[in-house]
């Protein structure tokens, strides 16, 4: 499926990018001095997978605003935990089933140890988009990026406390719902 053309009045918008937020998350922005994107290729399979994962932890675990987390908090194995990783982008990418663990859980645990804040939720979502940018390019990395904006939303919302829609506080207008139901007569 071929991608909208981006509409340059508003950049971020005109196709699936990281540009759209959930939450109070920062929009994506890319590393100042960061070489533009090779004519890349999509994310296509496991070994794909594997390959952003990898390059993207090995970044996590070296930044000093989110590496202590994984490190001194999660004490996140990283050799073990890749294969984990690999199954959660495989099933959100290509719904492949292969991911069965409670990933909310999970950050509670960590949550309750040193709290999660929205800066470190930012910091991942740059992290990971810009390594996803430096590798790939296509349909199924504009998707790695769109869908961790949406579960990181999700993840910062539930840990503080706050339902997982980014619609839940949607509401009605005072009167709205009888104008509603008045014209479905």
């Amino acid at each position: 499926m071929p991608m909208p053309p981006a509409n340059p009045t508003r950049p971020g918008h005109g196709r699936l990018n990281s540009g759209r937020t959930a939450s109070s998350l920062n929009t994506y922005q890319p590393l100042e001095g960061a070489p533009p994107a090779p004519a890349a290729t999509d994310i296509a399979d496991r070994a794909d997978i594997l390959q952003l994962v990898e390059t993207f932890y090995s970044s996590a675990f070296e930044d000093p605003l989110i590496g202590p987390i994984f490190t001194e908090v999660a004490h996140m194995d990283l050799v073990r935990h890749m294969p984990i990783m690999a199954d959660f982008w495989q099933t959100v990418l290509f719904k492949a089933g292969l991911y069965s663990r409670n990933a909310l859980k999970i950050h509670f645990d960590i949550h309750a140890q040193e709290p999660l804040t929205l800066d470190h939720f930012n910091r991942w979502l740059q992290l990971w988009t810009n390594t996803v940018d430096r590798l790939f390019q296509g349909e199924k990395a504009e998707m790695a990026k769109v869908q961790a904006h949406l579960i990181a939303g999700s993840l910062h919302r539930r840990v503080t406390g706050r339902p997982a829609s980014q619609y839940s506080t949607i509401s009605l207008r005072p009167g709205a719902a009888a104008v509603a139901a008045e014209g479905a007569r």
